[in-house]
């Protein structure tokens, strides 16, 4: 079954009481696999919904340089900070995305392997967990989530699979879905940082050289004027010059010499 994997004791594995097989029945089958589609479906639209907010922050990133090129920089602000917004609500969105695409290996490994039904236990909390977060930002999916919550329990009720009720939850179950949640999370940052554009900011000192750039209107600029018209040294201006390339602002094509 693949999942997250876990380090502790310095990658020392636990040991595990074997997993305990049970006879699935067609009923079984047949609800487990509506909770799969159901799932699929989920992902998909998830998957859909954070494709749409990375074009929407690389459009706003665009109107973030325009802006600054006009010297709007009340416009370019606005700009940068929808695009931190955007960012903010596309972490949600993926790290439900890869919690559930959890809970469907998860019911896939029971059908498939005939695993012990004790794995059915965390997923109720997961489901949970990510119907409470997205709800912020999908609010229909949530609904739909917490649908799938009664047929989980349902699942559980039917294979006779019983959870003490207790005003606290059963270390066992609450430790595993915490790992699983966390471990989406860190994914989800990650994959966020390195895929979404980040808001074009600038020193003082960056805006004086972005202007003079913008104001000099020539294909090949010289360090040494560029340098002595802002006092500056020319290190500091191509180190400058090098920082707004990387933030998207200028393209450097550096001459060749002889």
């Amino acid at each position: 079954m693949f999942g997250f994997l876990r380090r502790k004791d310095d990658w020392v594995v636990e040991e595990q009481p074997e997993p305990q097989p049970f006879e699935i029945t067609e009923e079984f089958r047949a609800r487990v696999e509506k909770a799969v589609t159901s799932l699929n479906a989920h992902i998909e639209r998830l998957n859909n919904k954070y494709r749409d907010m990375l074009a929407r922050s690389r459009e706003y990133f665009n109107r973030t340089v325009e802006a600054l090129q006009a010297k709007d920089d009340a416009k370019a602000k606005l700009y940068a900070s929808e695009i931190a917004e955007i960012k903010k609500l596309a972490g949600i969105v993926l790290h439900s995305q890869l919690v559930l695409l959890q809970v469907k290996i998860r019911l896939e490994s029971i059908l498939e392997l005939g695993e012990a039904l004790t794995l059915l236990k965390p997923l109720a909390t997961l489901l949970e967990n990510v119907a409470e977060e997205i709800s912020y930002v999908t609010p229909e999916a949530s609904e739909h989530l917490r649908s799938l919550m009664v047929m989980i329990d349902d699942f559980m009720a039917t294979a006779g699979v019983y959870v003490e009720p207790s005003s606290e939850k059963m270390p066992e179950f609450s430790e595993e879905a915490s790992f699983i949640l966390e471990e989406a999370r860190k994914i989800a940052a990650e994959k966020v940082r390195e895929t979404f554009p980040e808001a074009p900011r600038l020193t003082d000192v960056e805006k004086a050289v972005y202007e003079y750039v913008l104001g000099a209107n020539i294909e090949e600029l010289d360090l040494e004027t560029c340098a002595n018209a802002l006092s500056l040294d020319p290190e500091t201006v191509s180190n400058i010059l090098k920082n707004l390339h990387e933030k998207g602002l200028i393209q450097l094509e550096f001459a060749e010499t002889t």
